[in-house]
Formats: structure tokens, sequence, C-alpha cells
């Protein structure tokens, strides 16, 4: 509905415009009448309406000041003057100020009618224009942040101001520049998605019309992180800042009523003098952001929080090797007491921050992906969904729970669908071999545990594997070798011994054969 007032001194006459047709029906809706001109100035500026029909002549404000005053408060406020014969003149004068159009006494219900139905067109093609306009921008601001956080990722200066001005159509001037970000936090997003897209979008609006106020330009977007925010000021003033992000932290806050549990975190990069230090600031409120899992603060702010882009994690070999081997081996439950021992040394760094867990999950993903694309290729939508996730984590708790959902569930994914595409005695006689890979193994022996006919059995182990039994009776000797001379206090003769080879000489002319190298030589290189 488009809401009117209706202003006339006399009555009758606006008591005949509320009776000459039904508004309802042509979309309209009266909001408030008025029999003066400075109490229809006081309902436009409470009802804030698209349409003001009123006489030329109202006591307490001339016509034409009413009309002026009125655009003042609402600048795309339509008006419909009404005007006697002996105020045709003056009427003329007040069309020079946009006057949409007018009604000649006495009124006539086909010509209101149809002036209503005419603006009522008009409005909605300007809505629809604006609506492109508004989503045109939003387009552009989405693009301009996407850009910055690019240029955060390869550690490149932001563009120009004239680049970003002539490109984008902003108004960036000289002054001072910083970027922020506000983080709603919710807990459990990846079962509430619409819920909390639809938190995100209210939030967007509210930061966007908050920021408006302080900055001289701005840009405002949601990306994976948070809501993003640029700003521009020729004069900045701390504390205004400030109060504008308190306010726009209670007012998302107050959704409450459907999020009940709720967290805001302000997270404000340092003030730059030139737009191409943006990346610079923004890189201080990424850092930030991450660290409100470790440091929870409602406000955040790099003039303030001492940020060490320097102090990084970097996970031990060999426990980086053992979540590699329980990934290609498919084991979910040696990955879950991987991930509990990994946690425990983790937090006995005192000066563990948000980036550095961020290295930690890093480090686990890329080494549990590495073992599982020894059996299959990892979708990259696996690896997205993960690094999302981690936005979303609060807590160190968060961050555990995300990896025991995903890489676990994704383990046991894999392993029901490898013991599916494998024949059950197969995969029977695989494990038999990996516990008996040390003795004097014959292809006998193996059949005869998984109850085949070994000549059967050989072909149907070639046809599964893709290799004859011996072949890879050895190559797994070989691989445990491999790893056994790794070790730097176990000699080759020892190494031979525990894979099932007593002659140290066959053991190393198998060994070169397969590996290209001799175990000594391998041993001095992976010492």
């Amino acid at each position: 509905m488009l809401k009117v007032v209706l202003a006339d001194d006399e009555k009758k006459v606006v008591l005949l415009l509320q009776k000459l047709i039904e508004w309802e029906k042509l979309g309209y809706e009266i909001v408030g009448v008025a029999n003066d001109g400075i109490r229809a100035l006081e309902l436009i500026k409470e009802q804030e309406p698209q349409l003001l029909i009123t006489d030329i002549r109202m006591p307490g404000c001339d016509g034409i000041e009413l009309i002026r005053q009125a655009r003042a408060l609402q600048p795309k406020i339509h008006f419909i003057i009404i005007s006697g014969y002996t105020q045709f003149e003056y009427a003329q004068n007040a069309l020079r100020y946009g006057v949409e159009d007018y009604l000649l006494k006495p009124l006539k219900k086909d010509e209101l009618s149809s002036i209503l139905l005419r603006i009522r067109e008009k409005l909605g093609e300007e809505a629809e224009i604006e609506y492109r306009l508004k989503k045109d921008k939003e387009k552009k601001q989405e693009v301009l942040l996407s850009i910055l956080k690019s240029c955060v990722g390869r550690g490149q200066a932001f563009p120009s101001m004239d680049q970003v001005n002539d490109e984008f159509g902003f108004h960036f001037t000289d002054g001072y520049y910083c970027a922020a970000l506000i983080k709603p936090d919710i807990s459990d997003v990846e079962t509430n998605q619409n819920g909390y897209r639809l938190m995100m979008r209210h939030s967007l609006e509210i930061v966007r019309r908050e920021v408006d106020t302080i900055a001289d330009e701005s840009s405002v977007s949601i990306l994976r992180e948070g809501i993003a925010v640029v700003m521009n000021f020729r004069n900045y003033q701390a504390v205004d800042v400030k109060q504008c992000f308190t306010k726009i932290r209670k007012e998302i806050e107050k959704q409450r009523e459907i999020f009940w549990n709720i967290r805001v975190t302000v997270c404000m990069g340092g003030i730059k003098t030139t737009i191409e230090q943006l990346t610079e600031s923004m890189k201080e409120a990424l850092w930030l952001c991450k660290d409100r899992i470790c440091r929870p603060q409602a406000w955040r702010d790099a003039a303030a929080d001492k940020i060490d882009f320097q102090k990084r994690y970097q996970m031990d070999s060999a426990q980086k090797k053992r979540f590699h081997k329980a990934a290609e081996y498919l084991n979910a439950d040696q990955f879950e007491i991987e991930l509990t021992q990994s946690v425990c040394i983790i937090l006995q760094d005192e000066q563990l921050n948000g980036q550095m867990l961020e290295d930690w999950l890093d480090e686990i993903v890329r080494a549990c992906v590495f073992g599982m694309e020894q059996n299959r290729k990892v979708e990259e939508i696996f690896l997205e969904k993960i690094y999302e996730g981690f936005w979303h984590c609060t807590n160190m708790q968060d961050v555990v729970l995300l990896l025991q959902r995903n890489i676990k569930q994704k383990l046991m994914q894999l392993n029901e669908e490898k013991a599916f595409q494998e024949a059950k005695p197969i995969t029977e006689a695989k494990k038999y071999i990996q516990q008996h890979y040390q003795e004097a193994l014959r292809l006998e022996d193996v059949s005869s545990a998984v109850g085949f006919n070994a000549t059967y059995f050989s072909t149907l182990f070639k046809k599964e594997t893709g290799q004859n039994f011996t072949d890879y009776l050895t190559e797994l000797r070989i691989n445990k070798a491999k790893e056994l001379l790794c070790e730097k206090d176990i000699m080759i003769s020892d190494a031979a011994e525990m894979v099932g080879y007593k002659d140290l000489k066959y053991f190393s002319r198998l060994f070169k054969k397969i590996t290209g190298i001799s175990p000594s030589d391998y041993k001095k290189l992976y010492r």
C-alpha cells in the first residue's frame, strides 16, 4: 500500500476526499489528515508518505512553502494540489516545484482516480529502478570487498583511489581509511543455515545504515569471514566510530529473540592515511576476528590489541605423518586418537592465537586429505566446507567438533565405499597379509585363511587389486621397510628381517629394483 496524507483547511473537502473513492482498491492507504500546513508537515515527518494531496492555500504555512519543506523532509514524495479557478496562477507556480498533478474544485471522482492510477504506476517504476540501482550498488560493494580480501591473501596493496572511484563509481577522498569486520556468531550454523542467512541479512542492513551516519564514503558487504566494512573519513573521530560500532553490536544482538545465543564481535583494523593501505587494515581485522576464538571480547581494535603476524604454528612431521597414515588406511578411530593427542599438545602453548589455530586446522586437513587421496580424489567442496566452518567456530571445542564432523565422517564414508567396491574375501586377505607379512607367507596360506581354492583366489586377487599375490606382498614389505629405515636406530639387516627377508643381499637387490636406490642410500636420504 502507498501511504497518503490529505491536507485541506476545509474539513468537508477532506471528508469528501476520503469518501470519494475506494482508496484500498487503488493500492493506497490514508495515514493522516490535516487542516493546516504545520500539521501536514508533522504527518509527513511521522508517516513518511509517498503522496501528499493538499490545497494550494493552507493556513499556518504557505502552499509553496509547504511543498518545499515537505520535499526536504521526504525527498521522493509526490504532490497533488487542489486549486480553485481563481487560484490557478498561484497553482502554476506550485507546478514549477515538481508538483505531480492538480485537481480543480469541485472535485471529480474519475479525475482523482485517473491521477492516482498514473502516480501508482510511476511509483512502481521508480521503485523498480531504485531496487535495481540498490542491487547494482550492493554488487559493487561486494566486488570491492572481495578484491580487498584477495589483496590480503596475495600480500598486495589495494588499488588506488582514482582506480576504485572510476571503475566502481565510489567517491573516496583524501583523508583516513580503515577496514573492519563485524562477526555475529550463533551456535551450530551448519544445522541452521537458513536462520543464519536471514540473521546476516538483517545485520547487513543495520551495519550499512549506521556506517552511513559517520563515514564520508563506505562499502559494506557479507563475506565468508563476516560483515566486512571499508570506511573513508575526511576527519576521523575515534570516539564517534566506537560509539557507532557499539550501537551496531547492540542492534544486532537484539535479534536474540530469534537467535537467543547470538554474540557479536567487532574487529577494527588500524587507521590508515591512504586507500592502498586498506590491505594492511583488513589483514589486521581478519587476524583479530580469528583470535576471538582464543580471546572472546566484544571489541577488538588493532590500535589497542597486540597483533603478532609472525607467530605461526607448524606441526611436527611425525605427528603429521600419523594423521596421514590414519587417513590413508581410512581409520576413523585412529584419526580420533591422533586428534585428541594433537589438541592436548597445541593447548599447551600459552601464547596460542587464532591464526595459529587456523594453521593447526590446515595442517591436519592437508595431511588427512593427502592420505585419503591414496584411495580416491577428495572433492574441493569438502575443503571449502571445513575452511568456511572455521569462521563459524567460537571456541576450541567448536574447531575440534568441525574436524570430527567432517574428516571422521569422510573417512567412514570412504571406508564404506571401498568396502563395497572390494570383494569381501580380498579385503580379508589383505588384512591377513598385513598381519602376517613378516612370516614366510605363501599364496596357499592366504587362500586357505579366507576359505578359497588357491588357483581361484589367485585369479580373484589379481582382478580386484591389479597385482598378483607375490607382487602385492613384495610391495607391502618394501613399503614397511622404507618406514623402518627412516628410524635412525634400526639397521638395514634388522629392517630386512622385520619385514620377512632373512637374506640381506636378496633384500637389497629387491629394494633397489623397486625403489631405484639401495637401502643404505635410502636411509641416508630420509634419515
